[in-house]
């Protein structure tokens, strides 16, 4: 029996339910919030495989998400992908921040298909690492 992926989405935009619903229909279970606060609160509280970030243009709340997840010691193995636009040096920012993945918003429409393929690159190198350590 396999595990079902929980996600942990951090967005405030409209494309919210459009995202939640793609992810949804991949058999992921998605909880949500628009607060970095409430969202470092349910990563203390429950067990998620992936956080998703939608970055909102508020780069500096973002990036201090990011340092504040990796500081967390219990929250060490928490995969974390940011979703932000090129030229605004918040993918930079994030990647050095300890983000594990970023996926570009610039195109328009929203293209769920390429977020839920570097969640599946993601999750499928974190399971190559595990099964690496046990040999």
């Amino acid at each position: 029996m396999t595990q079902t992926t929980r996600i942990l989405m951090v967005t405030s935009d409209d494309q919210r339910t459009t995202t939640r619903q793609a992810l949804a229909l991949q058999d992921f279970e998605i909880v949500d919030t628009p607060e970095y606060t409430a969202a470092h609160a349910l990563l203390l509280d429950s067990h998620f495989d992936l956080v998703v970030i939608k970055s909102d243009g508020a780069a500096r709340d973002s990036i201090e998400f990011i340092k504040c997840v990796r500081a967390t010691p219990q929250l060490a193995g928490i995969l974390i992908l940011i979703m932000a636009e090129w030229g605004t040096g918040e993918p930079t920012l994030a990647l050095a921040a300890g983000a594990d993945a970023f996926e570009p918003i610039d195109a328009q429409p929203f293209d769920p298909s390429r977020l839920i393929s570097s969640i599946e690159r993601l999750l499928g190198r974190q399971e190559a690492a595990a099964n690496l350590e046990i040999l």
